[in-house]
């Protein structure tokens, strides 16, 4: 096991559960002036970056740190200042920068992206996809030290945990890699407070096949084989599912039936949502991109523009919202923009209901990097210009809103 593995491992046996043997021990052994209540306190006021260093200063404080009270704090304050988070690919290594969140942006504002300095065990990882970001922690998926294992990273640390191998058995298809049959999806129950990552194996001729889950905590890590057996084959509605309230939504093909695949954290129970007749996500038409449309499940309907369709499909936004999952009803909701959106990248909704797109400048000479917000209330359109990417020739980067820094698995 990898030193970074090893932290990792270790912090888990920490943060899991209550208060921890050691750490009463350290309490009474150890006067320390300031009562651990107020030194909590203290510590989440601080940056992250002094925390770390704080872990050095004595065995009760790096307890403290690492204290579910504390991180729990930390997490809830994080939440009421969420961040930008950006994903960037440079000579095969994955580099996590972070930027204010904006609540009222304006036209010409502009924001310094800066990176997490995070240590050597920072992820040289070749990114496959677009890393799947749960409260905090990030699923990456790809060539890890030229493997297929699936890593989860803390990305204002850096730690690593690479998940064990997943045992397949397909009896159409010996020998078959992981990487075709098996995709993986990260989600998190806030009642619980257990992060779990499910694989769904595809059915291979139509058969059923069994599916497993993970979950991350202390001791050994195993995959658990799920009781609900169906058949299941990954379609083109979305590769990267999105977890919503403790509820995991991916896009599949169920039997002959196109579905959002709906997964319940904590009771691991799976139910399913139907799509609308009216949504189209064949390459003809355009493609669906889950997010979470205020505590909901929406479905941002991009629609690829032919010369045949007016030029107006260039400047109207499509959503749509699922409002009772059970009978399969769903709303749509469109807005004509007065500006053209088609070569801009969809990133999501905020929690203040604000949409979000990223987008590189037209200028090749600049490549300057924005994020636009797009306020429904007041039909608003502002651009924000970051900073920080310069450096790199080109680059390839990914955004993500909301992000929050959790403290867990330092």
């Amino acid at each position: 096991m990898e030193k970074s593995e090893q932290h990792f491992s270790e912090n888990l046996s920490i943060t899991s559960g209550n208060e921890t043997q050691s750490h009463k021990s350290v309490r009474r052994t150890h006067a320390d002036p300031i009562p651990v209540d107020l030194l909590i306190d203290i510590f989440s006021r601080v940056p992250k970056e002094s925390i770390a260093r704080f872990r050095c200063v004595s065995k009760l404080w790096e307890y403290t740190v690492g204290f579910p009270d504390f991180t729990d704090l930390y997490l809830s304050k994080s939440f009421n200042r969420p961040r930008l988070l950006f994903t960037l690919k440079s000579d095969g290594k994955l580099l996590f920068y972070s930027a204010h969140q904006p609540h009222n942006p304006y036209m010409g504002t502009s924001h310094v992206a800066t990176r997490y300095h995070t240590s050597s065990s920072s992820p040289k990882y070749v990114q496959s996809g677009n890393c799947t970001l749960v409260c905090g922690l990030a699923l990456l998926q790809g060539d890890y030290n030229r493997t297929k294992r699936k890593v989860i990273c803390n990305p204002i640390t850096g730690k690593l945990l690479t998940l064990p191998k997943v045992v397949l058995k397909s009896k159409t298809l010996p020998d078959i890699e992981e990487a075709y049959v098996a995709r993986f999806y990260f989600g998190y129950d806030p009642i619980s407070k257990q992060f779990k990552v499910l694989c769904m194996t595809s059915s291979l001729c139509k058969r059923p096949n069994t599916h497993q889950v993970l979950t991350l905590e202390s001791g050994k890590r195993f995959w658990r084989r799920i009781e609900q057996v169906f058949d299941f084959m990954e379609d083109g509605i979305t590769r990267d599912g999105i977890c919503i309230d403790g509820v995991l939504y991916f896009g599949g093909d169920v039997g002959d039936t196109s579905v959002i695949v709906c997964f319940d954290v904590r009771s691991e129970k799976f139910h399913f949502i139907n799509l609308d007749k009216e949504m189209k996500y064949s390459s003809e038409y355009g493609s669906l991109t889950l997010f979470n449309y205020k505590g909901k499940l929406g479905l941002h309907q991009r629609i690829t523009r032919s010369r045949h369709m007016d030029r107006d499909v260039d400047r109207e936004l499509v959503l749509w919202v699922v409002e009772d999952a059970a009978n399969h009803k769903w709303s749509k909701k469109t807005y004509k923009m007065y500006t053209s959106i088609t070569e801009k990248s969809f990133v999501g909704m905020t929690a203040r209901g604000e949409i979000v797109w990223s987008s590189y400048s037209d200028d090749n000479k600049s490549k300057l990097y924005y994020v636009h917000f797009y306020n429904l209330e007041r039909e608003s359109f502002t651009s924000v210009h970051i900073q920080g990417f310069e450096e790199f020739n080109y680059p390839s980067v990914d955004t993500f809103i909301d992000y929050v820094e959790n403290l867990k698995f330092m």
